[in-house]
């Protein structure tokens, strides 16, 4: 009995903060403020996305396998490895990819995939108002990762999407950002889940 006390005292508790929402919401600008902030490591989804994207187009089963197969081996071999990180996922409630997962159970898996290794699952949920929204779709910064910056195909998703509708996690701040700078969200972040940096 003593051992086993003694075996969880030792183990390392680490933070994942997963920031997620819809297209152009500003998920990369409060995960770059943040991990200035608190200097852990950062991965967004156009490092898997992009990367896919070398073999596979846009529409192609093998491009969704790829994508979330690497995002869920990079979050587990981090949380086995109890290192703090910060991550990027766009999300709708209704996305359904092309291997038959929806959002909602991939967020679930990332959740579990944490928790069952001892860490703690920060999920922020980004809003902004849909004008807001089609503003920033454009900026020149989503040039760098071949982000979506077309306004039409924006106003397309957003009208045949449900993109109101948080992940079924447990442990989720929501934050609409539409007057909010990156800064002070990632010092929302910070003081909500009380991440001692």
């Amino acid at each position: 009995m003593k051992k086993s006390k003694k075996l969880s005292k030792n183990k390392k508790l680490f933070n994942v903060v997963i920031i997620y929402g819809t297209i152009a919401v500003g998920k990369f600008s409060v995960a770059t403020e943040l991990h200035k902030k608190l200097n852990y490591r950062f991965f967004h989804n156009h490092h898997t996305h992009d990367l896919a994207r070398q073999l596979f187009d846009r529409g192609d089963f093998h491009l969704d396998k790829l994508i979330i197969d690497m995002r869920l081996l990079i979050l587990k071999t981090a949380a086995e490895a109890k290192i703090n990180v910060i991550t990027t996922h766009a999300y709708t409630s209704d996305w359904v990819s092309q291997t038959g997962i929806t959002d909602p159970k991939y967020m679930k898996k990332v959740e579990s995939i944490i928790e069952s290794r001892g860490g703690r699952a920060c999920f922020v949920y980004l809003t902004a108002d849909e004008k807001e929204l089609l503003k920033r779709v454009s900026g020149k910064s989503r040039k760098n990762f071949h982000k979506l910056r077309d306004k039409k195909t924006m106003k397309e998703f957003l009208d045949t999407r449900d993109w109101n509708t948080p992940a079924p996690v447990k442990n989720n701040l929501e934050i609409n950002n539409t007057k909010i700078s990156a800064k002070k969200v990632a010092d929302m972040i910070i003081k909500h889940f009380q991440i001692r940096h």
